[in-house]
């Protein structure tokens, strides 16, 4: 997983992206444009980079709505071929709100919990930062999408990793349900938050304590 002081949450609607995870070998010079070259070639449009502190792994959001499944096979292929390259992860995402998965939110090379300037105040108070971080997030996944399914809330559930609440070991949709994992040191905000996120969002759903983790059916 990637470490990143910023985070990025997309508007999927009409369009199919790409998030690609490579982790190095080692480092040396050229290898972001040799790499980023192999998406131009495919005529892929990269939205977005970073890099770790370490330069150990290299995190690329793409458009991939234009390129065929063959083309991603081949892209993968391609940036496989390389003695820096020790793996390439990538995903790809059809729904109408795109979350990055492999990345978290750091500062100072150490993780943190990503607030607003105006929610400051609220620090000595975790319940209800945790809910208004909730509500503000689930606004926000209201403003790219008409309604909340499975296959959505899958995605927006890693909006609370991106800001540092906690970490998504597992998710899987089946048969219209969702289910997930969520751990975090901080578990009750991090419960206070999922809880008042999903009700929102106008979901349903079922929390079960599991030490630090949460497991939520939806």
């Amino acid at each position: 997983m990637l470490n990143r002081e910023i985070y990025l949450i997309a508007d999927g609607t009409g369009s199919r992206l790409g998030e690609f995870l490579v982790e190095l070998n080692f480092d040396q010079p050229g290898i972001l444009a040799t790499l980023s070259n192999i998406f131009a070639e495919h005529d892929v449009n990269i939205i977005n980079i970073a890099i770790d502190a370490d330069r150990q792994n290299l995190h690329f959001i793409v458009d991939l709505t234009l390129v065929s499944d063959d083309q991603i096979k081949d892209i993968v292929k391609s940036l496989q071929m390389f003695a820096f390259v020790k793996k390439v992860r990538y995903r790809v995402s059809t729904t109408s709100i795109f979350v990055p998965r492999w990345i978290i939110h750091v500062i100072n090379g150490k993780s943190s919990i990503s607030i607003e300037r105006d929610l400051m105040p609220l620090l000595q108070e975790p319940a209800k930062l945790a809910e208004e971080l909730a509500r503000r997030d689930a606004k926000t996944v209201k403003e790219l999408v008409a309604s909340v399914d499975p296959l959505v809330l899958d995605e927006a559930i890693y909006i609370a990793q991106l800001r540092g609440l906690y970490t998504v070991e597992n998710t899987e949709v089946r048969e219209g349900r969702l289910s997930a994992r969520l751990c975090s040191l901080a578990q009750p905000m991090a419960r206070r938050y999922v809880e008042v996120f999903v009700k929102e969002l106008g979901a349903q759903a079922k929390l079960s304590d599991e030490g630090i983790c949460l497991t939520l059916e939806a």
